[in-house]
Protein backbone atom coordinates (compact mmCIF):
# COMPACT_ATOMS: atom_id res chain seq x y z
CA UNK A 1 0.00 0.00 0.00
CA UNK A 2 0.68 3.61 -0.39
CA UNK A 3 2.77 5.61 2.22
CA UNK A 4 2.36 8.18 0.61
CA UNK A 5 -0.27 10.63 -2.06
CA UNK A 6 0.82 10.00 -5.35
CA UNK A 7 -0.62 12.36 -8.90
CA UNK A 8 -0.45 9.03 -10.78
CA UNK A 9 -3.09 7.18 -7.91
CA UNK A 10 -5.14 9.76 -7.83
CA UNK A 11 -8.96 8.55 -8.81
CA UNK A 12 -12.86 9.52 -8.68
CA UNK A 13 -15.41 7.14 -8.96
CA UNK A 14 -19.16 7.68 -8.98
CA UNK A 15 -22.41 6.47 -8.58
CA UNK A 16 -25.97 7.35 -8.37
CA UNK A 17 -27.88 7.95 -5.09
CA UNK A 18 -31.05 6.34 -4.47
CA UNK A 19 -32.66 9.14 -2.72
CA UNK A 20 -31.18 12.15 -0.82
CA UNK A 21 -29.54 11.62 2.34
CA UNK A 22 -28.82 7.97 1.51
CA UNK A 23 -25.20 7.22 0.11
CA UNK A 24 -24.74 5.31 -3.52
CA UNK A 25 -22.89 1.98 -3.08
CA UNK A 26 -19.85 1.69 -5.02
CA UNK A 27 -17.43 -0.96 -4.75
CA UNK A 28 -15.24 -3.09 -7.30
CA UNK A 29 -18.34 -4.18 -9.14
CA UNK A 30 -20.50 -0.85 -8.54
CA UNK A 31 -19.75 2.38 -9.41
CA UNK A 32 -17.94 4.11 -12.38
CA UNK A 33 -13.93 5.81 -12.62
CA UNK A 34 -14.20 9.07 -14.02
CA UNK A 35 -11.40 9.85 -16.81
CA UNK A 36 -10.89 13.20 -14.87
CA UNK A 37 -8.51 15.75 -12.82
CA UNK A 38 -8.66 14.59 -8.69
CA UNK A 39 -5.97 17.12 -7.67
CA UNK A 40 -7.56 20.09 -5.88
CA UNK A 41 -11.27 18.64 -6.74
CA UNK A 42 -12.43 18.58 -2.93
CA UNK A 43 -13.01 21.96 -0.87
CA UNK A 44 -14.39 20.12 2.33
CA UNK A 45 -16.54 23.22 3.12
CA UNK A 46 -16.00 23.82 6.71
CA UNK A 47 -17.25 27.10 8.39
CA UNK A 48 -15.52 27.86 11.36
CA UNK A 49 -16.39 31.12 13.67
CA UNK A 50 -13.01 31.90 15.19
CA UNK A 51 -14.59 34.11 17.84
CA UNK A 52 -12.11 36.48 16.95
CA UNK A 53 -13.90 39.62 17.47
CA UNK A 54 -13.95 38.73 21.35
CA UNK A 55 -12.34 40.33 23.96
CA UNK A 56 -11.03 38.26 27.12
CA UNK A 57 -8.05 40.26 27.80
CA UNK A 58 -5.22 38.77 25.62
CA UNK A 59 -3.52 40.04 23.22
CA UNK A 60 -4.19 36.74 21.29
CA UNK A 61 -7.53 37.23 19.15
CA UNK A 62 -8.51 33.23 18.87
CA UNK A 63 -8.72 31.48 22.19
CA UNK A 64 -7.89 28.07 21.81
CA UNK A 65 -10.48 25.72 22.29
CA UNK A 66 -13.18 28.09 21.19
CA UNK A 67 -13.78 27.85 17.63
CA UNK A 68 -17.00 26.22 16.49
CA UNK A 69 -18.18 24.69 13.31
CA UNK A 70 -20.89 26.40 12.63
CA UNK A 71 -21.84 25.00 8.98
CA UNK A 72 -20.79 22.26 6.39
CA UNK A 73 -21.16 22.49 2.81
CA UNK A 74 -18.63 20.59 0.73
CA UNK A 75 -17.85 21.73 -3.03
CA UNK A 76 -16.44 19.06 -5.22
CA UNK A 77 -15.15 20.30 -8.77
CA UNK A 78 -14.16 18.31 -11.36
CA UNK A 79 -11.79 20.23 -13.33
CA UNK A 80 -12.17 20.64 -17.53
CA UNK A 81 -10.92 17.46 -18.82
CA UNK A 82 -11.20 15.58 -22.31
CA UNK A 83 -15.07 14.39 -22.26
CA UNK A 84 -15.33 11.10 -22.13
CA UNK A 85 -18.81 10.54 -24.32
CA UNK A 86 -19.43 7.27 -21.78
CA UNK A 87 -19.65 9.66 -18.10
CA UNK A 88 -20.86 12.71 -19.53
CA UNK A 89 -24.10 11.70 -19.62
CA UNK A 90 -23.98 11.51 -15.99
CA UNK A 91 -23.41 15.30 -15.13
CA UNK A 92 -26.75 16.37 -16.94
CA UNK A 93 -28.89 12.72 -15.24
CA UNK A 94 -28.15 14.67 -11.94
CA UNK A 95 -30.65 17.38 -13.26
CA UNK A 96 -33.44 15.78 -14.82
CA UNK A 97 -31.79 13.89 -18.38
CA UNK A 98 -33.65 11.37 -19.39
CA UNK A 99 -32.63 7.87 -21.45
CA UNK A 100 -33.52 6.01 -24.48
CA UNK A 101 -32.36 4.13 -27.92
CA UNK A 102 -30.09 0.66 -27.26
CA UNK A 103 -26.59 1.47 -28.55
CA UNK A 104 -25.99 4.14 -28.82
CA UNK A 105 -28.24 4.93 -25.91
CA UNK A 106 -29.43 8.73 -26.22
CA UNK A 107 -29.38 10.68 -23.19
CA UNK A 108 -31.42 13.75 -23.76
CA UNK A 109 -31.23 16.98 -21.46
CA UNK A 110 -34.27 19.16 -21.80
CA UNK A 111 -34.75 21.46 -18.62
CA UNK A 112 -38.59 22.27 -17.72
CA UNK A 113 -39.26 25.63 -18.06
CA UNK A 114 -42.53 25.79 -16.05
CA UNK A 115 -41.94 23.90 -13.16
CA UNK A 116 -38.50 21.95 -12.09
CA UNK A 117 -37.29 18.21 -12.87
CA UNK A 118 -36.29 15.96 -10.66
CA UNK A 119 -32.80 15.99 -9.67
CA UNK A 120 -30.56 12.82 -9.32
CA UNK A 121 -28.51 12.80 -6.30
CA UNK A 122 -24.39 11.52 -6.94
CA UNK A 123 -21.95 9.81 -4.66
CA UNK A 124 -17.98 10.36 -4.99
CA UNK A 125 -15.35 8.50 -4.06
CA UNK A 126 -12.06 10.36 -4.36
CA UNK A 127 -8.29 9.00 -3.02
CA UNK A 128 -4.88 9.91 -3.63
CA UNK A 129 -3.54 6.39 -2.72
CA UNK A 130 -3.89 6.83 0.84
CA UNK A 131 -6.54 8.88 1.73
CA UNK A 132 -10.16 8.54 0.65
CA UNK A 133 -13.04 10.52 1.12
CA UNK A 134 -16.95 9.72 0.43
CA UNK A 135 -18.89 12.61 -1.18
CA UNK A 136 -22.71 12.67 -0.56
CA UNK A 137 -25.79 14.12 -1.77
CA UNK A 138 -24.08 15.76 -5.01
CA UNK A 139 -25.64 18.14 -7.36
CA UNK A 140 -24.22 20.13 -10.06
CA UNK A 141 -24.29 23.91 -9.64
CA UNK A 142 -22.24 23.99 -13.05
CA UNK A 143 -21.66 22.23 -16.25
CA UNK A 144 -19.03 23.38 -18.77
CA UNK A 145 -18.09 22.28 -22.42
CA UNK A 146 -15.56 23.69 -24.32
CA UNK A 147 -13.22 23.08 -27.31
CA UNK A 148 -10.68 24.22 -30.10
CA UNK A 149 -9.06 22.76 -33.17
CA UNK A 150 -6.43 21.60 -31.06
CA UNK A 151 -7.59 19.15 -28.89
CA UNK A 152 -10.59 17.24 -27.60
CA UNK A 153 -13.88 18.33 -26.54
CA UNK A 154 -13.48 19.46 -22.54
CA UNK A 155 -16.04 19.09 -19.94
CA UNK A 156 -16.00 20.29 -15.89
CA UNK A 157 -18.64 20.46 -13.57
CA UNK A 158 -19.12 22.21 -9.89
CA UNK A 159 -21.40 19.71 -7.54
CA UNK A 160 -22.68 21.18 -4.25
CA UNK A 161 -22.64 18.40 -1.61
CA UNK A 162 -24.10 17.55 1.96
CA UNK A 163 -21.03 15.13 3.64
CA UNK A 164 -17.43 14.81 2.93
CA UNK A 165 -16.06 12.35 4.85
CA UNK A 166 -13.08 9.85 5.11
CA UNK A 167 -14.29 5.81 3.72
CA UNK A 168 -13.04 2.69 3.33
CA UNK A 169 -14.88 1.59 0.61
CA UNK A 170 -13.30 0.22 -2.55
CA UNK A 171 -13.04 1.49 -5.86
CA UNK A 172 -14.79 -0.41 -8.99
CA UNK A 173 -12.22 -2.40 -10.99
CA UNK A 174 -13.30 -1.79 -14.67
CA UNK A 175 -11.99 0.67 -16.90
CA UNK A 176 -14.62 0.48 -19.75
CA UNK A 177 -14.05 1.93 -22.88
CA UNK A 178 -14.41 5.90 -23.14
CA UNK A 179 -14.55 7.48 -26.49
CA UNK A 180 -13.48 10.95 -27.14
CA UNK A 181 -14.52 13.39 -29.08
CA UNK A 182 -12.32 15.43 -30.95
CA UNK A 183 -12.60 19.25 -31.27
CA UNK A 184 -12.18 19.48 -35.15
CA UNK A 185 -15.23 16.96 -35.27
CA UNK A 186 -17.44 19.93 -33.68
CA UNK A 187 -19.67 22.11 -35.95
CA UNK A 188 -21.96 24.83 -36.04
CA UNK A 189 -25.51 25.50 -38.03
CA UNK A 190 -28.04 28.23 -37.44
CA UNK A 191 -31.42 27.70 -38.00
CA UNK A 192 -35.35 29.75 -37.79
CA UNK A 193 -36.41 27.70 -35.39
CA UNK A 194 -35.09 25.94 -32.37
CA UNK A 195 -32.72 23.38 -33.77
CA UNK A 196 -33.69 19.35 -33.05
CA UNK A 197 -30.73 17.12 -33.42
CA UNK A 198 -31.31 15.78 -36.70
CA UNK A 199 -30.29 19.58 -38.14
CA UNK A 200 -34.15 19.35 -40.37
CA UNK A 201 -33.87 23.39 -41.88
CA UNK A 202 -30.63 24.16 -40.39
CA UNK A 203 -27.87 25.85 -42.04
CA UNK A 204 -24.00 24.96 -41.66
CA UNK A 205 -21.62 27.78 -40.87
CA UNK A 206 -18.32 26.54 -41.46
CA UNK A 207 -15.76 29.64 -39.98
CA UNK A 208 -15.66 28.80 -36.30
CA UNK A 209 -12.92 28.39 -34.19
CA UNK A 210 -13.51 27.25 -30.37
CA UNK A 211 -16.39 27.23 -28.37
CA UNK A 212 -16.66 27.94 -24.74
CA UNK A 213 -20.50 27.14 -22.71
CA UNK A 214 -20.91 27.80 -19.09
CA UNK A 215 -24.12 26.58 -17.76
CA UNK A 216 -25.58 27.32 -14.63
CA UNK A 217 -28.25 24.81 -13.52
CA UNK A 218 -30.29 26.69 -10.51
CA UNK A 219 -29.08 23.78 -7.81
CA UNK A 220 -29.09 24.98 -4.70
CA UNK A 221 -28.79 23.46 -1.14
CA UNK A 222 -31.20 24.48 1.30
CA UNK A 223 -30.28 25.31 4.87
CA UNK A 224 -32.77 25.68 7.58
CA UNK A 225 -32.64 26.16 11.56
CA UNK A 226 -33.17 22.16 11.71
CA UNK A 227 -30.70 20.86 14.06
CA UNK A 228 -28.38 20.41 11.59
CA UNK A 229 -24.94 21.36 10.34
CA UNK A 230 -25.54 20.18 6.56
CA UNK A 231 -28.06 21.10 4.46
CA UNK A 232 -31.20 19.26 4.86
CA UNK A 233 -32.30 18.98 0.93
CA UNK A 234 -31.07 20.77 -2.52
CA UNK A 235 -33.85 21.75 -5.16
CA UNK A 236 -33.36 24.14 -8.09
CA UNK A 237 -33.95 27.17 -6.21
CA UNK A 238 -31.78 29.30 -8.79
CA UNK A 239 -32.42 30.64 -12.80
CA UNK A 240 -31.39 28.54 -15.47
CA UNK A 241 -29.11 30.38 -17.14
CA UNK A 242 -26.04 29.52 -19.99
CA UNK A 243 -23.13 32.00 -21.58
CA UNK A 244 -21.90 30.27 -24.59
CA UNK A 245 -18.49 32.37 -26.39
CA UNK A 246 -17.39 31.52 -29.94
CA UNK A 247 -14.91 32.97 -32.10
CA UNK A 248 -15.26 33.27 -36.30
CA UNK A 249 -13.41 34.21 -39.04
CA UNK A 250 -13.91 37.62 -40.73
CA UNK A 251 -14.98 36.87 -43.37
CA UNK A 252 -17.99 36.88 -45.50
CA UNK A 253 -20.30 34.29 -43.62
CA UNK A 254 -19.54 36.31 -40.89
CA UNK A 255 -20.89 39.84 -41.92
CA UNK A 256 -23.92 37.74 -43.06
CA UNK A 257 -24.56 35.58 -40.03
CA UNK A 258 -23.26 37.46 -37.16
CA UNK A 259 -22.97 40.68 -38.28
CA UNK A 260 -22.54 43.84 -35.69
CA UNK A 261 -25.90 44.70 -35.94
CA UNK A 262 -27.52 41.20 -34.74
CA UNK A 263 -26.16 42.11 -31.21
CA UNK A 264 -29.77 41.83 -29.18
CA UNK A 265 -31.33 39.80 -31.62
CA UNK A 266 -32.25 36.13 -30.75
CA UNK A 267 -29.93 33.47 -32.46
CA UNK A 268 -31.25 29.42 -33.02
CA UNK A 269 -27.75 27.60 -32.89
CA UNK A 270 -27.00 23.80 -33.16
CA UNK A 271 -23.31 23.04 -32.03
CA UNK A 272 -22.59 19.05 -32.81
CA UNK A 273 -19.97 16.86 -33.65
CA UNK A 274 -19.89 12.84 -33.46
CA UNK A 275 -17.36 9.99 -33.55
CA UNK A 276 -16.52 7.60 -36.07
CA UNK A 277 -18.37 4.76 -34.15
CA UNK A 278 -21.33 7.52 -34.09
CA UNK A 279 -21.21 8.61 -30.08
CA UNK A 280 -21.54 12.27 -29.90
CA UNK A 281 -23.11 15.83 -28.44
CA UNK A 282 -25.26 17.55 -29.69
CA UNK A 283 -25.96 21.55 -28.03
CA UNK A 284 -29.23 22.96 -29.06
CA UNK A 285 -30.34 26.70 -28.03
CA UNK A 286 -32.07 29.64 -28.51
CA UNK A 287 -29.72 32.42 -27.69
CA UNK A 288 -29.58 36.44 -27.55
CA UNK A 289 -26.47 37.95 -28.92
CA UNK A 290 -25.16 39.75 -25.79
CA UNK A 291 -21.78 41.09 -27.94
CA UNK A 292 -19.99 40.72 -30.83
CA UNK A 293 -16.12 41.86 -30.74
CA UNK A 294 -14.80 42.33 -34.54
CA UNK A 295 -11.32 42.20 -34.93
CA UNK A 296 -11.10 40.22 -31.43
CA UNK A 297 -8.12 38.05 -31.77
CA UNK A 298 -5.94 36.32 -34.72
CA UNK A 299 -5.89 32.44 -35.19
CA UNK A 300 -3.28 31.32 -37.06
CA UNK A 301 -3.17 34.44 -38.88
CA UNK A 302 -7.17 34.75 -39.00
CA UNK A 303 -8.52 37.49 -38.06
CA UNK A 304 -11.41 36.42 -35.72
CA UNK A 305 -14.46 38.07 -34.30
CA UNK A 306 -15.83 37.02 -30.77
CA UNK A 307 -19.55 36.27 -30.45
CA UNK A 308 -20.80 36.06 -26.16
CA UNK A 309 -24.62 34.59 -26.67
CA UNK A 310 -26.78 34.10 -23.39
CA UNK A 311 -29.50 31.60 -23.22
CA UNK A 312 -33.15 33.08 -23.66
CA UNK A 313 -36.07 31.30 -23.63
CA UNK A 314 -38.11 30.84 -26.81
CA UNK A 315 -41.87 31.72 -27.00
CA UNK A 316 -42.39 29.11 -29.56
CA UNK A 317 -41.19 26.10 -29.01
CA UNK A 318 -41.00 26.55 -25.53
CA UNK A 319 -37.48 25.95 -25.23
CA UNK A 320 -34.27 27.40 -24.17
CA UNK A 321 -31.54 24.51 -24.56
CA UNK A 322 -30.81 20.69 -25.01
CA UNK A 323 -28.03 18.79 -24.80
CA UNK A 324 -28.38 15.44 -26.44
CA UNK A 325 -25.39 12.75 -25.83
CA UNK A 326 -24.85 9.53 -27.68
CA UNK A 327 -23.20 7.24 -25.25
CA UNK A 328 -21.71 3.59 -25.08
CA UNK A 329 -23.80 3.69 -21.21
CA UNK A 330 -26.88 2.53 -20.86
CA UNK A 331 -28.06 3.64 -17.59
CA UNK A 332 -26.78 5.86 -14.37
CA UNK A 333 -24.19 3.30 -12.10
Amino acid sequence: MATFGAKALTRIATASQAAFGTAASIGTATGEILFNETIGSLDLGVVVDLGETTSVGKRTAIQASQPTITGKAPILTIAEAPASMRTLPLMFDAIGATTTGAGPYTWTWSPTQGDVDTLVFYSFLVEDGVQKYLVRDAAPTEITLSTDANGLLQAGATFAATTAATSALAFPTAIPTNPFLAGRLMKLSTDTNFPDKAGTGATAYASIYNFNLSITTGVGMVTALDGSLTAATAALTGVLDATLTFTVASNAAAGTTFPITDIANQKYLRLFGTTTDNYGVWILGSWEIENIVPLSADNEGVVVNEVTCRLAYDTTSGKSLEVVIDSPLATAP
